[in-house]
């Protein structure tokens, strides 16, 4: 054999290389290892005044351990950020053929190129090139990348999104968006990273359609949908005392001749706040929690006052398996989850290994924009919920420990499943889930905002009309989806929780809506307040860019 030069042996390790590279992309991550419950951290404000996350507790944040209840929008808890553990090497995924993680660096964006309207999902994959803001080609398949806008439509959204992936500013490490226009799947991408690596970017997983995150106040949705099915067949009353369902009397103290009920609980306006906690702690349940705790709103009589209150749905949920006999996740699963073709779960335990493995994480940079995303919660390894716990837990008693209104793990083509629902007044694919009346009472707004009583606590939860249990951004009010469109009305439920930003939205009585979200922020609430509305900067991206683009006037 004669010795090889420089340039022949160079030329084969190029080859080798890409011989490697072409094998990785058709080879899966290992499924990712789990660990008993422990201590993490992240956290939920929703107001215009947040704090800087890096140095106080936010006025409203989560319970952070995983095995706890995870609430949302109006909490105080402190906020120590774990730093994101590394995964073990294993088999990777086309994630690793990509360039070092947006999320780690800022992107420089360029204008894509123009390709031709491509496919929908259920057509032949398509062979458009890698655009901006997808490192990963993965990320160009069908299922995670479609169009049927125009070319100019599709180019500019796909460069508006692309510029939001980063790691300064209004950066995100991660976004998915799916876009419905009379009842059409017009546009899905989805971008970034779901899961990070500090130590190694070969390591870095892709965001995808099946990327399953936390996905906060979204949960709230699918919880009273869950709700309403025990209302439609008669065995909740929205206005009766819902003492009669809990089994003890619940009464704001300063109030105790005025009934509380079901559409109080589902609209905010039941004078419960988040206080002393926004959960009821495991080792209580609700009885001994609501008739000994100072959770009322003073001088806020039951049914006049709005304030969002994440204890609403854990007593929903709680009246929930009192009424069923079942326990709230098994409860969920059964009659919204599964009729919705969704594999998504309130509980972590009902995921198999490869369910985890798809599993994202939601993250921040809590020093500084020069540093790197910290994890906030499901990183790797996953945090379950104690076996002992769920096991020796009796229904009815403090259904709480689900987290029902903040901890349905779902991804984005399942988000989208209901939002054709409620679209569809109720039916999904042929299936009633909901009856049609049912929808348009969820729609209808329960309380307005009166800036001449003031009747509600619009400044730290920035909601200006709810419904059961539904926001109403209307196009000329202080939440509107997009600025100078006063004509665009929408009805939904946006969601934000240790970095997760997203929301579930339509237009009422029309097929067109959108769900979008993205896995953490690199700058906290306070530097993010939104330019022409109450929402933050994240949601306005979102909603201008796919409202100009998909439904101009």
């Amino acid at each position: 054999m004669f010795p090889a030069s420089k340039k022949q042996i160079s030329t084969i390790a190029v080859a080798l290389i890409f011989s490697f590279y072409t094998t990785v992309t058709t080879a899966a991550p290992a499924a990712p290892a789990v660990r008993a419950p422990g201590t993490s951290a992240g956290t939920v404000p929703r107001q215009t005044s947040a704090q800087s996350t890096t140095t106080t507790p936010q006025s409203v944040t989560e319970p952070v351990q995983a095995s706890q209840p995870v609430t949302e929008k109006t909490e105080s808890a402190p906020m120590t950020p774990a730093p994101v553990e590394t995964m073990q090497p294993v088999a990777v995924s086309p994630a690793t053929t990509g360039n070092a993680p947006a999320a780690i660096k800022p992107v420089t964006t360029t204008r894509p190129k123009e390709t031709e309207t491509v496919k929908p999902v259920s057509t032949k994959k398509q062979n458009t090139p890698v655009v901006p803001g997808h490192p990963f080609r993965i990320q160009n398949r069908e299922e995670n990348y479609n169009s049927l806008l125009s070319k100019t439509a599709t180019r500019k959204l796909d460069a508006a999104l692309a510029d939001m992936i980063g790691g300064y500013g209004e950066k995100v490490p991660g976004l998915a968006v799916i876009v419905y226009r009379n009842g059409k799947e017009v546009y899905r991408n989805m971008m970034g990273n779901r899961f990070l690596s500090p130590r190694n970017k070969n390591w870095n997983l892709p965001l995808t359609s099946e990327s399953r995150f936390r996905v906060a106040s979204i949960s709230k949705i699918f919880t009273a949908a869950g709700y309403m099915k025990l209302v439609e067949e008669g065995k909740i009353n929205l206005d009766e005392d819902v003492s009669r369902y809990l089994g003890f009397t619940l009464r704001n103290p300063s109030y105790p001749n005025r009934v509380i009920t079901s559409r109080m609980l589902l609209s905010h306006t039941s004078s419960i706040r988040d206080y002393p906690t926004p959960y009821v702690p495991f080792k209580s349940n609700v009885k001994s929690f609501f008739t000994s705790a100072d959770c009322w709103t003073r001088g806020k009589a039951p049914g006049s006052y709005f304030s969002y209150c994440n204890l609403n749905f854990v007593l929903l949920a709680t009246i929930m398996e009192k009424v069923s006999g079942q326990r709230f996740d098994k409860y969920m699963t059964k009659n919204v989850l599964k009729p919705l073709d969704i594999k998504g779960s309130f509980n972590l335990r009902d995921f198999s290994s490869s369910d985890l493995q798809k599993m994202g994480t939601l993250y921040r940079k809590t020093k500084g924009e020069s540093g790197r995303y910290y994890a906030q919660i499901d990183d790797r390894p996953i945090d379950l919920p104690s076996a002992s716990l769920l096991s020796s837990y009796r229904p009815g008693t403090n259904a709480g420990i689900f987290s029902p209104q903040g901890g349905l793990r779902i991804s984005p083509e399942e988000l989208a499943h209901m939002l054709q629902m409620l679209m569809n007044q109720g039916n999904y694919r042929g299936r009633e889930v909901l009856k049609p009346a049912t929808v348009q009472l969820m729609e209808k707004q329960v309380w307005k905002y009166d800036p001449l009583t003031p009747n509600g606590d619009i400044e730290n939860s920035c909601i200006e009309s709810y419904g059961l249990p539904l926001e109403y951004f209307s196009g000329n009010g202080s939440t509107r989806p997009a600025p100078n469109r006063p004509d665009f009305d929408m009805v939904g439920h946006l969601g934000e929780a240790y970095g997760f930003i997203g929301g579930l939205m339509w237009q009422p009585g029309t097929k067109n809506g959108f769900i979008f979200l993205q896995n953490g922020f690199a700058t906290d609430y306070k530097h993010n307040k939104g330019r022409y509305s109450r929402n933050y900067r994240w949601e306005e991206n979102f909603m201008k860019t796919i409202i100009e683009n998909v439904f101009p006037e």
